[in-house]
């Protein structure tokens, strides 16, 4: 195979000289490699090697090449080491982020949970109603201002439970919904509304 191929190189070379005679036959024959005794001892591959500079030097030029097919140069890459020491450069940024986290934290201390009227539901009674705010729904026999009555009380949330406690909406013995639309100081149910029960 590899006198075919000087012989192919060799006939690409005269193609550059000028004259060349091209033959009629387009069939190529083999010619076969010189035998052991013609040689004198040894194959036609190892004295092609031999002549080259040394038994299994093919190409000077290149690494050295062990039994599995590698080169056996320093120029390779271990990609575990590489893995390792990027573990930790992140695990020294994670934990300079954690503590920059953890001095950016703020600790709320819990307030006192809100006294709940007992049965008293306003997330219901929202869902249950469908009036808007200030709009009349219930007769009142008075229509004082609830400012002073609602002043009793931390937020319309539990303004609106103790109105309904106390028999709101129909009813309305502290004076917390004077225009009688069924909610006590301003209370809105709109938000209360969105939810789903």
């Amino acid at each position: 195979m590899r006198l075919t191929i000087i012989l192919a190189c060799g006939a690409l070379t005269a193609c550059t000289t000028g004259d060349v005679s091209v033959p009629s036959d387009p069939i190529l024959y083999q010619v076969p490699p010189p035998s052991a005794s013609s040689s004198g001892g040894g194959d036609f591959t190892s004295t092609i090697e031999n002549a080259l500079g040394g038994e299994g030097v093919v190409n000077p030029g290149a690494p050295p090449v062990n039994q599995a097919g590698t080169p056996l140069d320093a120029d390779t890459l271990n990609l575990t080491l590489y893995t390792i020491e990027q573990q930790k450069v992140d695990a020294r940024i994670a934990e300079q982020q954690l503590a920059q986290a953890r001095s950016q934290l703020v600790i709320v201390q819990p307030r006192s949970v809100p006294r709940a009227q007992a049965g008293v539901n306003i997330a219901l009674y929202a869902q249950q109603t469908d009036n808007a705010v200030g709009e009349r729904v219930y007769a009142r026999n008075r229509r004082l201002s609830a400012g002073g009555a609602c002043g009793r009380y931390a937020s319309a949330d539990e303004a609106q439970r103790a109105f309904l406690a106390a028999g709101g909406p129909g009813d309305d013995p502290r004076n917390l919904d004077p225009d009688g639309d069924g909610f006590a100081c301003g209370w809105d149910p709109t938000p209360y509304r969105r939810l789903r029960l």
